[in-house]
């Protein structure tokens, strides 16, 4: 029998290895452990701090989804379990969390991050230790970012192509665009002036903001100045008060936003000043999808609140690494081919990916009318 003073020196030196960053070296002879009756995954979301609107509401349908694994039996008779870690939309904080996800916890798959910059700073931590990573992300850097990782999330090049076709179909040809000056904001900015500029329509003001910024009639002013017939606003809760402060100035241009525009929080803040802006989106609500439907329902049911839009992607996301974790257990290169072998239908519609782990998941053209978000011919 192995003595108490022997697992107690087993267990300070593992510790030890932990806290002076020695563990990572120890990972080549190590293979992942479910942990018995259980097999876990890992999230990485802002759950504080400005965005944690966001994180809340995929934690959320990774939730309802768990909840559902679980009822129809789990993962080959293991409970799926999710350790939540909240980056707070900040790199740094990001990458300290998956590297207890990866070197601490060795969970085979984490979901997440939401915040492109997380991504592309954790990335590197997931191939080394052979994690699948699942982001939820728009930034074109990710679909580059590693073998290991996945996106449930269009690239943002998605989200601009179909603006710029549905605005230039309606004939509109000068636009300014206002972004938050994060890896986010910079990618769907410059998808946006690379396909606007493509398309023989000329860009006439580009601003920038730190994120978390309140007051932004400076930069409004300036566009204001130039008369552009569309401000594209990439920008997170910050969208918020640019609309404000467009109206307060009397910017009378056709506004567009980016896809953190839907969430329930946005029409609680802006009210009417919501109405009529455009956004290009993943997700329909309310639409004919039965597994749509039922998911809806479920969230209403569950939560007492409307799913946002990212909500459905991190549901998918779940239920498709829990397909693959029922082939493959906690074997992460097994997980890796099983997900880029993924077909089927998810809450968003039809899901597979590319070999840069992008998914091919529709868009359309959205916008808010009577208080509601809706597709743009609603």
């Amino acid at each position: 029998m192995v003595s108490r003073s022997l697992v107690a020196t087993l267990v300070l030196l593992a510790v030890a290895l932990v806290v002076l960053g020695l563990w990572p070296d120890l990972t080549g002879f190590l293979t992942f452990s479910p942990g018995g009756d259980t097999i876990q995954i890992g999230a990485l979301l802002p759950l504080s701090g400005k965005n944690a609107v966001y994180g809340i509401e995929i934690k959320n349908a990774i939730e309802l989804a768990k909840s559902e694994i679980n009822s129809d039996g789990g993962i080959n008779g293991k409970r799926l379990t999710v350790i939540f870690e909240d980056d707070q939309a900040d790199a740094a904080i990001g990458t300290s969390a998956m590297q207890k996800l990866t070197q601490v916890d060795r969970v085979p798959v984490v979901i997440g991050s939401w915040a492109s910059g997380v991504v592309v700073a954790t990335a590197p931590i997931a191939e080394k230790n052979k994690t699948v990573v699942m982001a939820i992300a728009i930034a074109p850097s990710i679909s580059n970012a590693g073998d290991y990782i996945f996106r449930i999330q269009p690239s943002a090049v998605f989200y601009t192509q179909k603006s710029v076709s549905f605005l230039r179909d309606r004939n509109f040809s000068s636009a300014a665009v206002i972004f938050v000056n994060n890896e986010f904001g910079k990618s769907l900015s410059d998808a946006f002036v690379a396909d606007w500029a493509g398309s023989g329509a000329s860009v006439i003001a580009i601003e920038s903001f730190a994120q978390g910024d309140s007051d932004f009639k400076t930069q409004l002013s300036k566009i204001k100045a130039v008369k552009p017939e569309v401000v594209f606003i990439a920008g997170y809760q910050e969208t918020i008060a640019v609309i404000k402060q467009m109206r307060e100035l009397d910017l009378n241009a056709t506004i567009l936003a980016g896809p953190p525009f839907e969430s329930q929080s946005t029409i609680s803040a802006l009210g009417n000043e919501a109405e009529g802006v455009l956004y290009a989106y993943h997700f329909i609500s309310g639409n004919q999808n039965s597994k749509a439907q039922t998911y809806e329902q479920n969230y209403w049911e569950t939560y007492g609140v409307p799913t946002g839009g990212f909500a459905p992607l991190a549901y998918d996301a779940t239920h498709i690494i829990a397909n693959a974790l029922k082939k493959c257990d906690s074997n992460s290169d097994c997980i890796k081919k099983e997900i880029y072998n993924t077909k089927g239908e998810g809450v968003v519609g039809p899901i597979t990916f590319d070999a840069n782990g992008d998914p091919d998941v529709p868009i359309v053209m959205k916008t808010v009318k009577n208080g509601k978000f809706v597709r743009f011919d609603e």
